[in-house]
């Protein structure tokens, strides 16, 4: 837009300093046509006499529109409508004609182009068509300036393309990157400074995607070579002659350990191999509910449920349950009420393109100054997180889940206590999914 508004106010410039310099000539060409009427007029009237005057008179009204009658100082006069033209005009006829020639658009109420000139030392009016103005204006002008608009206006449709096509490109790369997936590579043609910055991208991209797998990979042998001494020390527990409450703190312990490594792992685990499919999420909340319902810890849990059993979602089954487990777990840890039950509240809506799920506890909350924290990798509340012994990674997964779809996650304190999360979920583009799918069937026969 700002450059075809440049485009279009360079050519109204050019068209007022044309339209200026056209006057002029125009102006004296009409009058040289006027001044060879006027010429042409006079010397038929002073060479005839009676009847063949008023014969001429009558010829020149009937062909050519052209009326003759005597001047006089009583006359009134308007000067033309356009001054500037008409001034030009008239300085020209009286060079041509004469000092006493004078240009007028109205005679004594009676519109027109009046000519004054004098014949036989007698001044007259002749009365002309003003059509024989408009026939000698120039309006091709018109069409060139139309042509010389239409040209501008699509070289600049097409600059603004080659522009911004490769920045909207760009802008969508980043957005993948900001989602957690790994962006395609950038085109490196084109403008130099886009093509600098499209080098510069891909080579970021890269080295995120390698600093990705470096990680995955670490943590992967990390929680390999944690989990292996770990499950000797359950067998070592389980064998022995501990006593049973003493056996049980310290499975608890290692159970502890274990779930904070694969929360670890979790955290890290690259995101843009998951397949993106049509799910019910009745279904899959009620899936991830049965789990904990034969839980261990079914006995401090009470659930309810508001979720219609016709809302879908397209995404990932293994998102979508990494999501709810990840919110109960939180609202169970740390949302238990004076009963010591964690009463949890789970619905899921609607939205224009996706869905909504909300988890809420009604244990004793957060300040509201540390919702945002919350959020954070490797945050934890004193003293009730501490005592859980919790990593500080669900709720952040929960927030690079939802980002990979497009949402996000949003904490709040219902007046009534407790703690509400509520996620954002957008569906998984149709052409996105069948690719995500397509990836996943290979690598499963492979």
């Amino acid at each position: 837009m700002l450059i075809a508004l440049v485009v279009v106010a360079s050519l109204l410039a050019w068209l007022q300093v044309f339209r200026a310099a056209e006057v002029q000539p125009r102006a004296e060409r009409f009058a040289w046509e006027i001044a060879a009427v006027v010429n042409v007029t006079r010397a038929g009237l002073t060479n005839t006499l009676g009847a063949q005057r008023n014969e001429l008179l009558n010829a020149l009204g009937t062909s050519e529109n052209i009326r003759i009658r005597p001047a006089d100082y009583k006359d009134r006069i308007a000067a033309w409508h356009d001054p500037e033209f008409g001034g030009l005009m008239e300085a020209k006829l009286m060079e041509l004609l004469g000092d006493e020639t004078r240009l007028a658009g109205r005679v004594n109420d009676i519109d027109g182009l009046w000519i004054r000139f004098e014949m036989q030392d007698e001044p007259y009016w002749m009365l002309l068509d003003p059509e024989r103005l408009q026939r000698q204006a120039n309006r091709n002008w018109i069409g060139w300036f139309g042509i010389a608009l239409g040209l501008a206006l699509g070289a600049s449709l097409a600059i603004s393309r080659v522009i911004n096509r490769p920045l909207a490109t760009l802008a969508g790369a980043i957005d993948r990157v900001s989602r957690g997936e790994t962006p395609p590579t950038l085109g490196e043609n084109g403008p130099t400074e886009l093509a600098l910055v499209n080098r510069r991208f891909n080579g970021m991209a890269a080295e995120l995607a390698a600093l990705d797998a470096d990680r995955a990979e670490a943590l992967a042998g990390i929680s390999h070579d944690i989990r292996t001494p770990l499950t000797r020390l359950r067998l070592e527990i389980e064998m022995s002659s501990a006593d049973p409450a003493t056996r049980d703190s310290m499975a608890e312990e290692i159970d502890r350990i274990d779930a904070i490594v694969r929360q670890f792992v979790e955290f890290a685990r690259p995101l843009d191999s998951e397949p993106a499919l049509d799910i019910t999420i009745a279904d899959a909340v009620n899936s991830v509910l049965d789990g904990y319902r034969h839980g261990p810890d079914a006995g401090e849990l009470s659930f309810i449920e508001a979720v219609d059993q016709s809302i879908v979602w397209r995404g990932s089954q293994t998102v979508l349950t990494r999501i709810l487990s990840n919110l109960i777990d939180n609202a169970h840890h740390y949302g238990k009420d004076a009963t010591g039950i964690s009463g949890i509240e789970i619905a899921a809506q609607r939205r224009a393109n996706g869905i909504e799920l909300t988890v809420r506890d009604h244990g004793l909350g957060v300040p509201p100054d540390q919702l945002e924290r919350l959020i954070r990798p490797f945050t934890r509340l004193d003293p009730e997180r501490h005592r859980n012994g919790g990593s500080g990674l669900g709720l952040s997964i929960v927030a690079r889940l939802a980002r990979r779809y497009g949402g996000d996650l949003r904490l709040e304190l219902p007046a009534d206590g407790g703690l509400l999360a509520r996620v954002r979920l957008d569906h998984a583009p149709r052409a996105a999914a069948d690719e995500a799918r397509s990836r996943h069937d290979s690598s499963a026969s492979s």
